[in-house]
Parts: structure tokens; sequence; C-alpha cells
């Protein structure tokens, strides 16, 4: 077996070394290429999202999103979610198209769901979805409300809505979500100032109502 000089090996090993370094910055280059497609498909979809939920969705925004071919574990897990969220709140809007459209937004959520062992905003989707699907008083809808609360306590975009729910069924609520609720909403009124009077309206009128005003300093 033939010896390799000391000063034969030095330009091997260069070489060998500049390759490795060719190879995992081509690598990376793909990774980041990848992340950047996947972030920009996230972003689009919430742009639809957010056109949808203020009457302003478009013959594409349906073409793209509502009417999509694209298996719900093609997309990225963020952008799943929110076509799911938009194909429910689809549903929500045509009672008569409503089954097979839940069915295509459970899928959605479904997938999104399963990419994270904990996601608190899938799991407030998925409570609209079974308030959708079964009513707001059914165990699904409730069993999931309180999932979104042991997934997160605390929900920036989504605390409006799942307080809203969770005074509706107050009687239908076990005491651990009850006490979720109020803590979200005395956190939500003490975000900021102009927060105060919005958030107190959620829990106007309920038996929250006291409970969250205990719970918010003088």
């Amino acid at each position: 077996m033939p010896i390799t000089a000391r000063n034969e090996r030095r330009p091997a090993i260069a070489h060998a070394a500049n390759a490795a370094a060719m190879a995992a910055l081509g690598a990376a280059l793909v990774f980041t290429v990848s992340t950047l497609s996947s972030e920009a498909r996230v972003v689009r979809t919430r742009e639809a999202s957010v056109r949808q939920a203020a009457g302003l969705a478009t013959e594409a925004d349906d073409q793209d999103y509502l009417r999509s071919t694209v298996p719900a574990k093609d997309l990225p897990a963020r952008a799943a979610l929110l076509r799911g969220v938009m194909r429910a709140r689809a549903a929500a809007a045509d009672p008569a198209g409503a089954a097979g459209m839940l069915d295509q937004a459970r899928a959605d959520i479904a997938v999104a769901r399963a990419s994270r062992p904990i996601w608190g905003e899938a799991e407030v989707a998925r409570a609209y979805l079974e308030l959708l699907a079964h009513g707001a008083e059914s165990p699904q809808a409730i069993q999931a409300l309180a999932q979104s609360y042991t997934a997160a306590p605390y929900l920036r975009d989504s605390a409006p809505w799942r307080i809203r729910f969770g005074v509706t069924v107050w009687p239908r609520l076990d005491a651990a979500t009850r006490d979720h609720i109020v803590n979200e909403t005395a956190w939500l009124a003490q975000a900021s100032g102009r927060n105060y009077a919005y958030a107190l309206g959620l829990v106007a009128g309920s038996p929250a109502e006291a409970l969250v005003k205990s719970r918010i300093p003088a």
C-alpha cells in the first residue's frame, strides 16, 4: 500500500475539507430557499384569511384555498391550519354546502394539530370546527375549548373568540376552564389601556364579569 508523503497529504486534506464545506453550504442554501418558500406560502394564506374574515375574499382566494386540491400534508402546518379555518368559515356562511367543506376543514386542522405536540391556535380552530359541526353546547365543542386552554392559557389573537364562546356555554364548563377564561379576560384587559373596556365587554352580564373584575388590580 503506497504511503502518501506529509506534503502530499495536506492538499488532499484541504480538498476534502473544501468539498465538505461546499456540500454543507449547498445544503444550507437549499434549506433556506425551502424555508423562505414555505414562509411566503404561509403569509399569502394568512392574507387571504384576513380578506375572508373582512368579507373581502376574491374569486382567486376561493379557487386557491377553499377549492384547492393540494393535500394538507403538502402544506406548511400554519398554512394548513389557516386554510382549515377559512374552510370552516365558509361552511358557517353556506349551510347548504357545509358538510363537505367541514370535512375538508377537519382534514386541514387535523394535519396541523399532528405537526406539533402542543399548539393552542390549532386547538382553538378545532373548537370552532366542533361548534359548527355539533353545536356550541355539544360535548365535542366543550372538550375542544377546554383543550385549547390546556395547550395555551393565553392567546392574543384567539382570546376574544374563545372568551365569548366560553361565557355563552358557562354552565357547561368545568371549574378549570372557567378559571382559564377569567384569567385570560383579566390578562387581556390589562394588556393595554385600550383593551380594558373591550375585554370587560366580552364578559358583561355573565357570571364571569365579577370574577374578572376581582382579578384586575385597582
